[in-house]
């Protein structure tokens, strides 16, 4: 399940940076809300002591923030910075989850 959630949430944070909307996108809505289902995946996870999970967590909690920069920018949507994340969410979404 968490590999499907980031192969969703990077799916459409690829439709996101392929037509660059200037503020709230349903996109970025459907990024946030997988990678939020994702966080909550490995929560669980971490409260059940696997170390993957706690350090893939802090990741996701990085790639929230960052994309709800983008769905909700105070100035200009933070292209480079969603662009990076895409990277990291990219390698997470190829991991296969570990005990």
């Amino acid at each position: 399940m968490p590999e499907n959630e980031a192969q969703m949430a990077l799916a459409s944070l690829d439709k996101a940076i392929a037509h660059k909307p200037r503020k709230d996108d349903a996109d970025f809505a459907a990024v946030a809300e997988h990678l939020c289902k994702l966080r909550d995946v490995l929560i669980a996870e971490a409260r059940q002591g696997k170390a993957a999970s706690r350090a893939r967590l802090e990741r996701v909690n990085a790639l929230v923030s960052v994309v709800l920069a983008g769905h909700f920018p105070l100035g200009s949507v933070p292209w480079p910075e969603l662009e990076r994340a895409r990277g990291v969410l990219a390698e997470m979404a190829s991991m296969p989850s570990r005990p």
